[in-house]
C-alpha cells in the first residue's frame, strides 16, 4: 500500500479486513481486561451517574469498549472510520443482545462526527493514529466540538520520552524524521503453539507517540483543562488523561 496525507490513517481498515479474513479479532476483540479496567477508574473520577452520561468512543473499533460501557448503563455511541470494524461491532452486539449504537465517521471532518453534546468524549489510543500537526489539531477541534460545555476528555495513548515531537507537515515528514515503517509487518496467526504469518498479507501499524509534556502542550493549547494524568506498565509508556473542556475554545478551535 501507498500511503499519503489523506490514506495513512485509514491503513486501520485494512487491518481489520485481512484479519477478519482469516477468522482473527484485530486489536484484541474481547478486550485488553487491562484497558477497561483504566477506564472504569477514570470514569469513578466522574460524578455522574451513567443513565445520565452520554459518552462518545473516537475510533471505537470493534465494540469491545461499547459492551463493556453499555454493561454499566451508560448512553454510548462509538464510531470508527473502518466500515469493517463497525460492522463487526454492530454484529457482536447484535449477537450480545446489547444496545450501544455504532456510526462510521472521520473524527477529521466534523460533519460526519454526530452533533455536540456529549458528556464525555472517549479515546482509546485514537489520537496516537495521527501524525500530521494539522491533523491532530483538526482532531482535538473536532472533539471538542462534540462535546458539551464542562464536558469531560478521556485519552489513552503511548508515551516516549524520546518521541518526535515536530514539526510534522506531512506523511512523508514524519516517516522521514522518524523511520516510520510504511512495508508493513506480516499478518500473524496461532498455529498450534506458536505463531506463524499469514503468506501475502501484511498489516499497518503506524502511529506517533508524544512525551507527557508534549501531551501537556497539546491538549492544554487545545482547550482542555488537565484534571489527571497517569501512566501504565512502564515497558509500553502508556499514559491516560481525564481532562476538562474549558468554555472559551482558544483561537484556532470550536
Amino acid at each position: 500500500m501507498n500511503f499519503d496525507d489523506s490514506t495513512y490513517f485509514k491503513a486501520y481498515d485494512h487491518n481489520y479486513r485481512v484479519a477478519y479474513e482469516e477468522g482473527l479479532a484485530f486489536l484484541g476483540e474481547g478486550g485488553s481486561q487491562g484497558v477497561l479496567r483504566r477506564l472504569e477508574g477514570m470514569l469513578r473520577k466522574i460524578t455522574r451517574s451513567p443513565p445520565e452520561t452520554r459518552i462518545l468512543d473516537v475510533g471505537c473499533g470493534d465494540g469491545t469498549v461499547g459492551l463493556f460501557l453499555d454493561g454499566l448503563g451508560y448512553r454510548y455511541l462509538g464510531t470508527d472510520i473502518s466500515e469493517a470494524a463497525i460492522e463487526r461491532a454492530r454484529r457482536r452486539c447484535a449477537e450480545a443482545g446489547a444496545g450501544p449504537k455504532f456510526e462510521v465517521a472521520n473524527a477529521l471532518d466534523p460533519d460526519t462526527l454526530p452533533a455536540h453534546g456529549f458528556d464525555i468524549v472517549l479515546d482509546c489510543y485514537c489520537f496516537n493514529m495521527l501524525v500530521v500537526d494539522a491533523h491532530r489539531k483538526d482532531y482535538l477541534g473536532n472533539v471538542r466540538g462534540a462535546m458539551r460545555d464542562g464536558g469531560y476528555y478521556i485519552l489513552f495513548g503511548s508515551h516516549d520520552p524520546n518521541a518526535c515531537q515536530g514539526p510534522v507537515d506531512s506523511f512523508a515528514e514524519f516517516c522521514r524524521k522518524t523511520g516510520a515503517n510504511t512495508s508493513g509487518v506480516p499478518l500473524q496467526k496461532r498455529q498450534g503453539d506458536r505463531w506463524e504469518a499469514v503468506n501475502g498479507k501484511s498489516v499497518f501499524l503506524m502511529g506517533r507517540s508524544q512525551s507527557l509534556k508534549g501531551y501537556r502542550e497539546e491538549l492544554t493549547a487545545a482547550g482542555f483543562r488537565i484534571l489527571y494524568r497517569t501512566t501504565y506498565r512502564r515497558d509500553r509508556r502508556d499514559a491516560g488523561f481525564l481532562m476538562r473542556k474549558d468554555v472559551e475554545a482558544p483561537d484556532g478551535y470550536r
